[in-house]
């Protein structure tokens, strides 16, 4: 019976797919992404899979037993901010919680803007301010009702949010995380009030301490809701009725998969949906090396992504910066900026600048001939020699190199006095330097060298421009796998079921004490996560997909008492027994002073562990992918040559096709590896091997 298991990331520019078929073989095809209807994208990929065996895309279709992918529709809709009218119901007495926003002006600028006291302002909320509404009542620090909710003031509040416009509404009530009772009698009201009107709670979307955070989310989470629902309820119709037999899955921003049909009910956590699909391809590829510390790169048509591995682990942020607004949602932690393929080149006051605006895939790098006239990072490649013309997209798109020379001889070269390859050169330059610099950021900035990491490059553009950034940040190697172009999609068809579950509750240790298990009891930690997994068992049967087994992680925020913002550090040990709960303190301790430096921690204060998170994972059922190749003479033969332009100077640069690509072999730069959707460069002077799963090794020393 002939099966198969694919996999898409939409992007900003192109649409990604792969596809396992029941030997373990995995293909990878690319298209242009349709802006105004990513499905087509999706499709387009998939008829060349089809074609590619013979089969009829319903046919083709008819035969997958999975499909998964990744979105920017929730990222685009915050960009843009193009959502749903919230409307939000608050405490009686905390209607300003989401314009007062802890008084931060700072939150999400750089530190440049930050600077810049005199245009320091507050982000702008989700919601206007006419649209909040506030009720009676009152639930105190333990939980315990002071005064019962107002049903007939809820009832008001709802109908006049209803009659101002509102097409979604959310729920944060004071103390709702200990007592979620009066938002979910909320939720009735207003169920009966306006049947099919979209609601969220926050005690359901963040039970956690912490109004503002709690608020911020499950009104962004409303904003979003609607139309997350209506886009995954298209994409399921669309993919049926040309063939699919079952719901597709989406990828979320913690790292796993879930239902489309869930997605609306926590629109908030798939904000990274495409990104964190690379990271979780980047730690597939990091354990195929040997190695647990892993920086992923992505360079696409429009950004750079970067993420870590740690030990093993992708590294989790508790928080998400979206246009400014902190969302307290678990993600895999992912650095952006505006610097890929399609980054626009220009010269302002004098100056040579590249990004963050980008030529998008409409019209797309004047080289594409599809109408852009503004010089891009790929046409600058082409004018170097780095990319063939004549191969974009294994040939399926040919590029004009003549427009990409005559754009940057006009915009840039001639108004800087200079030549077009120093002009062509100084572009790439630039953007070498930026994603370094995000590099930088991501690693040193949270205490960690990059020295001790590997690299992975991917993306359409991560392999052209990695042996340059990546030797820049002195890592262990540069690695570009054979699935470097698609390797978020790739990071999304291995992805498993992830639910989080979590919950906000203070365990202390006094003062001065060094016996941490004896006022922090190990029997209350395990009840807590015990109730935390019964949770997550209800969640994943309700998904609905067949999966193989569970694996559950389990983590505790916290602090030295005095603080106010918490650390969490994973339990190595469930249950615990009364010195587990001391070893969790000391790895506490000691995770600390490795983020803010020895001698930093401050343990006679006291402890407190103030949130308690467990992240379970369901091994989903589908064929193993059998990635490594048969041996081979390890013997390298050029298929050609071609003039590289580097540091300066023409060089010429061996030019070998996938074909070429043997396990065992050694490139020797400068040369360049022409892959059917992407293409590596090994620069002059530097060596690369390739592994018996045909990754390409760059040595950087």
């Amino acid at each position: 019976m002939v099966q198969f298991f694919a996999s898409s990331d939409i992007g900003g520019t192109f649409t990604d797919t792969t596809v396992l078929d029941g030997d373990g073989i995995l293909s990878r095809y690319k298209s242009s992404t349709v802006p105004n209807d990513p499905v087509k994208g999706v499709l387009a990929t998939f008829e060349l899979a089809a074609a590619e065996r013979d089969m009829t895309l319903q046919a083709f279709l008819s035969a997958m037993r999975l499909f998964a992918h990744g979105t920017t529709i929730a990222t685009n809709s915050v960009l843009t901010r193009n959502g749903a009218k919230v409307g939000v119901i608050h405490t009686k007495g905390f209607g300003d919680t989401l314009f007062i926003m802890k008084a931060y002006k700072s939150t999400g600028l750089d530190e440049a803007a930050r600077k810049n006291f005199r245009k320091l302002t507050k982000p702008t909320p989700f919601l206007d301010r006419t649209m909040v509404r506030e009720v009676p009542e009152r639930v105190d620090y333990k939980g315990d009702v002071i005064l019962k909710l107002d049903e007939d003031a809820a009832r008001d509040a709802v109908r006049s949010l209803i009659a101002a416009g509102a097409e979604a509404l959310a729920v944060s009530l004071l103390w709702s995380f200990k007592f979620p009772d009066h938002e979910r009698r909320l939720k009735q009201i207003i169920q009966d009030e306006a049947p099919g009107m979209f609601v969220t709670l926050s005690s359901d979307i963040l039970p956690r301490l912490g109004e503002y955070a709690r608020s911020q989310t499950a009104v962004l989470n409303a904003f979003l809701g609607p139309k997350v629902k209506q886009a995954m309820t298209s994409l399921d119709a669309a993919m049926r009725a040309t063939g699919l037999p079952r719901e597709p899955l989406l990828m979320r921003s913690n790292g796993g998969v879930m239902a489309a049909g869930k997605a609306a009910d926590e629109a908030v956590g798939i904000l990274l949906s495409g990104p964190v699909g690379g990271v979780v391809g980047a730690h597939l590829v990091g354990h195929m090396v040997g190695s647990g510390n892993v920086i992923s790169t992505d360079m696409g048509g429009t950004s750079f992504d970067v993420g870590l591995i740690v030990d093993g682990r992708p590294l989790i942020q508790r928080e998400t910066f979206m246009e400014r607004q902190p969302l307290a949602v678990p993600s895999v932690t992912v650095d952006t900026i505006g610097a890929g393929g399609g980054s626009l080149a220009f010269v302002e006051n004098g100056r040579l600048r590249v990004g963050p605006e980008s030529a998008g895939a409409v019209p797309g790098p004047v080289c594409y001939g599809a109408g852009g006239t503004r010089p891009t990072v790929t046409d600058a490649d082409v004018v170097l020699g780095v990319v063939n013309p004549d191969n974009f997209l294994g040939g399926r798109m040919k590029l004009r190199a003549d427009l990409a020379h005559a754009a940057i001889e006009e915009m840039i070269a001639r108004p800087l006095g200079i030549s077009v390859e120093e002009a062509a050169s100084g572009i790439k330059r630039i953007v070498d330097s930026h994603m370094a610099d995000l590099v930088r950021q991501a690693t040193v900035h949270r205490g960690y060298d990059p020295r001790d990491f590997v690299l992975v490059a991917f993306g359409g553009a991560g392999p052209t421009h990695a042996y340059s950034y990546g030797t820049d940040l002195g890592v262990k190697s540069v690695i570009v796998p054979r699935t470097a172009s698609v390797l978020s999609a790739h990071g999304i068809l291995i992805s498993d079921l992830v639910v989080t579950k979590e919950t906000s509750q203070s365990i202390i240790s006094p003062p001065g004490s060094d016996e941490f298990s004896k006022f922090m009891k190990a029997e209350d930690i395990n009840a807590i996560f015990a109730g935390l997994e019964a949770e997550a068992r209800v969640e994943l049967e309700a998904q609905g997909v067949p999966v193989e087994a569970v694996r559950y992680e389990r983590y505790v925020d916290m602090r030295f008492r005095p603080q106010i913002f918490d650390l969490s550090v994973d339990m190595q040990t469930f249950p615990l027994t009364p010195p587990d709960v001391d070893t969790l303190v000391e790895h506490f301790i000691v995770s600390y002073e490795a983020r803010f430096g020895t001698g930093s921690s401050f343990r006679t204060a006291g402890i407190d562990m103030s949130a308690f998170r467990l992240v379970a994972t369901a091994k989903l059922e589908r064929v193993e992918q059998s990635g490594e190749v048969e041996s081979s003479d390890g013997i390298m033969t050029p298929t050609g040559s071609r003039r590289l332009y580097e540091a300066g100077a023409w060089h010429d640069a061996a030019i070998f096709d996938e074909g070429a690509v043997k396990a065992g072999g050694t490139i020797t730069g400068p040369a360049i590896v022409e892959l059917n959707d992407t293409t590596i460069v090994v620069g002059p002077g530097q060596k690369a091997l390739v592994d018996r799963f045909l990754n390409i090794i760059i040595k950087t020393n």
